[in-house]
């Protein structure tokens, strides 16, 4: 590779810019009045015209960009949160069938166990922002192995219910009878996302 010789090409530009100033000294500046305000102009117009309109879609596509990775960046954050959302749902009941899905999910546990309910009131609700509170207390005189089978059969039904109280009494007559009060809730979204 040739090695440039700095102090020469200084040189050549110095003599350049003589050559210039020499000719406006004897040729006058009204000469080259035009030629001055065209290369002068040029520039100008290539700004606007050019590089200008260039930097603002230069700037909104780089917004653009940031947005793209942004949402990229959460979109597995989103994915997941949704995705426990649907197993949630999955497990509760649904909205129609909130009138006695509670109440009747409970009705045929106790017939399948062959237990009769001493009490047996409808279902409290409370409704607090779409999400709908049901609670169902129910008495009954059963066994202890009774008891057991029914809480078994109500806790692994699916849409979920969950066993909030229970209130064992043991009975004196006759023996190994027991006076039990359950109270059995379930959540229900009335409004999904």
């Amino acid at each position: 590779m040739e090695k440039i010789d700095f102090n020469r090409v200084v040189e050549t530009i110095q003599d350049e810019i003589r050559v210039v100033c020499g000719t406006f000294k004897d040729k006058g500046a009204n000469r080259f009045g035009r030629a001055l305000a065209l290369s002068l102009a040029l520039p100008f117009a290539a700004y606007l015209l050019i590089y200008t309109p260039a930097m603002r879609k230069l700037a909104h596509l780089d917004g653009e960009l940031s947005q793209a990775r942004l949402m990229a960046r959460h979109a597995d954050d989103y994915n997941q949160v949704k995705n426990r959302l649907l197993v949630a749902y999955s497990r509760l009941p649904l909205p129609k069938d909130r009138a006695n899905w509670l109440s009747d999910t409970v009705k045929e546990a106790l017939r399948s166990e062959n237990i009769v309910a001493s009490q047996f009131p409808a279902p409290n609700e409370e409704d607090v922002h779409g999400i709908v509170t049901q609670n169902l207390s129910i008495g009954m005189n059963v066994k202890f192995s009774e008891l057991m089978a029914l809480l078994t059969r109500l806790e692994a039904s699916k849409p979920s219910i969950h066993i909030s109280r229970v209130d064992i009494t043991k009975n004196s007559t006759p023996i190994g009878n027991n006076t039990v009060n359950c109270v059995f809730s379930t959540v229900i979204f009335t409004e999904r996302y």
